[in-house]
């Protein structure tokens, strides 16, 4: 046998010496600096209404949310339809002819508007 440590092994004589040769042993994991870990963080504690009051709160900000809704789109489309109204008659009062009485959008527009009112 040679004393040198990065000479390669002899070749084997019988293929029961390789097979019965214990296994390596598995790679150690690399060494990780503890200075270098990331701290684990837990979440911030919950500080809002618990249960009920919890369900509460967001059933009430949905319905202002829906209030809100319905009275911009009511009073826009009431708006709307009173400018409709109001353009065409004047154009017809000056040139003779017809106008259009934008009644469909004035009253769904006012139910919008007094939905989100009351609502």
């Amino acid at each position: 046998m040679s004393l040198d440590p990065y000479a390669p092994p002899p070749p084997p004589t019988d293929l029961n010496d390789v097979f019965s040769r214990p296994a390596a042993p598995p790679p150690s994991a690399p060494a990780y600096p503890a200075a270098r870990a990331r701290p684990i963080s837990t979440p911030l504690p919950w500080t809002g209404p618990e249960g009920a009051a919890f369900i509460q709160s967001s059933y009430e900000a949905e319905r202002q949310a829906a209030r809100s809704k319905n009275i911009t789109f009511g009073a826009l489309l009431l708006v709307v339809g009173i400018i409709v109204t109001a353009v065409t008659y004047d154009s017809a009062s000056q040139s003779g002819g017809t106008y259009i009485v934008a009644w469909g959008p004035m009253v769904y527009g006012a139910i919008r508007l007094f939905k989100g009112l009351a609502g």
